[in-house]
């Protein structure tokens, strides 16, 4: 039996290619998986694989930092040959004798990220009592942009959209942006890059973090030498705060990103962080020392008030879209016909859609319900209406989705395209008859602080969205149908609805919701007509970046009076 051993779900095209050339769709075995297992556990799990081949993809040249690590786990199974395979699916054996190196070079990372993080500490422990620097009246047209999120081969999800939508937008404005980051996905030419490449990672995941940390902010003050920008951005990510160091070091403001409280997110939607203490100080030292906290949403403009930071600090403004790269005047019908046929798809197919990484908050396992009680309940309207559901993307919950719709009398109604490159997106969205947003209440009760970037992006396709009317996604589609109270009558000529909103978590509702956008062609072209002008009017990029960079206008107005 194969196997392949990968740190994420792979993209749907590298893993065709990857199958396409071991001539086998192996077993994955996912590291976050394997990683909740105890050390027992694990090492039974491994050593009654019964592999007969065990292959270690890999999908960029960045995830080869974490090569030692697989070449260790691969090591202790019971697989007869162990094979690397690279991005362009080239194969390298890996003898057993040759473990020995990885081993190696795993515990020689492993001593240096121990002890980086306790010098991080150190540094941690001081700025936590340090002021934060005074804001210099400075040049604000060139920008260094810090996304320090190691994403592994990740190509899609909304954070890169983020990163691109923010980025461009600076530079479509005229400023003069360099992105460090580990790739430049979807970001436009004029846009420098210093990229970010993490060394060998050792064990706990965690402590390479902070040998990271220290590598970019010493490479990024070999890139600038004496110059500098006229301001630091960084997306804030787990146990990094280099926009601080850089900030304080070239005497000029830091603009901190803050989508969400990353030690919050790492307990509640995936696995809890080892050193929560320190991730918890990083994040209050970045916040402590932004000069500006930009946020997308009320709810964490609310939290970071709590946390300590002034209110005349938080900009907070939704997310957005680029509207040049999701206009659905880029594709042409029989573009969208052939990625229907890829597909398997008929050409008179009724399209609903959900694009995402099938994160605990996405409610894609509801979806599924809903879809799998249509499939139940009502399998002839379903034929007669010619509808199929198109799930694109993968992770976390993809195992409850493939439990609920992945049975053979789900296949006719059904398709699971894997995950798919960002910038292939819009290419599906335009395929689809109706979008589907089906986002679940945080479970431990607190307040939903998103702002699904998928949302803008279904609204500037300009497709009619069935969505729960959950904080800001009723708040930004407030002008809407209710699935509680559909009309039965078509839509005038003055009607402002933007979507169908439906209760958060309920599959009866989103069913309700979805029958009636299927029944109805004509509120499906005014929602999506109606979205459209909507996202256009308010939900840019560009309407985002000018309201971070009046927050910037206004402190360097305050600090010099």
């Amino acid at each position: 039996m194969e196997y392949a051993l990968t740190t994420h779900p792979l993209s749907t095209a590298f893993r065709h290619r990857f199958e396409n050339a071991v001539g086998a769709r192996p077993t994955y075995l996912e590291y976050p998986e394997l990683r909740k297992l105890s050390p027992a556990n694990l090492v039974q799990r491994l050593r009654t694989l019964g592999a007969s081949r065990l292959f270690l993809p890999i999908e960029d040249e960045a995830s080869r930092s974490i090569l030692p690590l697989l070449k260790g786990i691969a090591a202790v199974t019971d697989a007869k040959t162990i094979t690397v395979v690279d991005p362009e699916c080239r194969f390298e054996s890996v003898p057993r004798w040759a473990v020995g190196r990885a081993v190696a070079d795993l515990v020689s990372a492993s001593v240096r990220s121990a002890r980086d993080m306790a010098r991080c500490q150190a540094e941690v422990r001081h700025l936590l009592s340090s002021p934060r620097i005074a804001d210099k009246a400075v040049d604000r047209q060139t920008v260094l942009y810090v996304n320090a999120n190691v994403l592994f081969g990740l190509k899609s999800g909304g954070s890169i959209g983020h990163v691109a939508g923010v980025v461009n937008a600076l530079a479509d404005g005229g400023r003069d942006v360099v992105l460090a980051s580990q790739a430049r996905t979807m970001i436009r030419p004029q846009v420098g890059h210093v990229p970010l490449t993490p060394g060998v990672y050792g064990l706990p995941f965690e402590k390479s973090s902070y040998s990271f940390h220290r590598a970019m902010v010493e490479l990024l003050i070999g890139h600038y030498g004496s110059s500098a920008p006229g301001f630091i951005y960084q997306r804030m990510s787990p146990a990094n705060y280099a926009g601080v160091s850089l900030s304080r070091r070239w005497g000029v403001p830091l603009v901190l990103e803050y989508n969400g409280s990353e030690v919050w997110v790492a307990k509640n939607w995936g696995r809890a962080f080892r050193y929560q203490e320190i991730a918890q100080d990083v994040e209050s030292v970045c916040l402590r020392h932004a000069h500006v906290v930009v946020t997308i949403s009320e709810v964490l403009a609310d939290e970071l008030a709590d946390r300590g930071v002034p209110r005349d600090r938080i900009v907070w403004y939704p997310n957005c879209v680029d509207p040049s790269v999701f206009d659905p005047a880029r594709f042409s019908s029989a573009q969208s016909l052939e990625l229907r046929q890829r597909h398997g798809i008929a050409d008179d197919a009724l399209v609903i859609t959900f694009i995402g990484t099938f994160g605990q908050w996405h409610g894609v396992n509801v979806f599924a319900g809903a879809i799998r009680r249509l499939i139940d309940e009502n399998r002839a309207w379903m034929e007669q209406n010619k509808v199929r559901f198109v799930l694109v993307g993968d992770g976390l919950l993809m195992p409850s989705v493939r439990q609920a719709i992945g049975a053979p009398d789900c296949a006719p109604f059904v398709t699971l395209t894997g995950l798919v490159p960002q910038d292939q997106a819009p290419s599906y969205l335009e395929m689809a008859d109706v979008v589907v947003s089906p986002h679940v209440p945080n479970h431990d009760g607190s307040r939903f602080f998103g702002s699904p970037t998928k949302l803008f992006e279904y609204m500037a396709m300009g497709k009619p969205i069935v969505a729960s009317d959950l904080d800001q996604i009723g708040q930004v589609l407030e002008t809407s149908v209710r699935a509680e109270s559909l009309p039965a009558g078509d839509p005038g000529h003055e009607a402002r609805e933007l979507a169908v909103l439906c209760q958060p978590g309920d599959e009866q509702s989103l069913m309700a919701g979805m029958r009636f956008v299927v029944e109805r062609p004509s509120w499906r072209a005014r929602l999506g007509r109606n979205a459209r002008g909507e996202a256009l009017s308010k939900y840019c990029w560009s309407h985002h970046v000018d309201a971070i960079l009046a927050g910037l206008d206004a402190l360097t107005t305050r600090e010099a009076l």
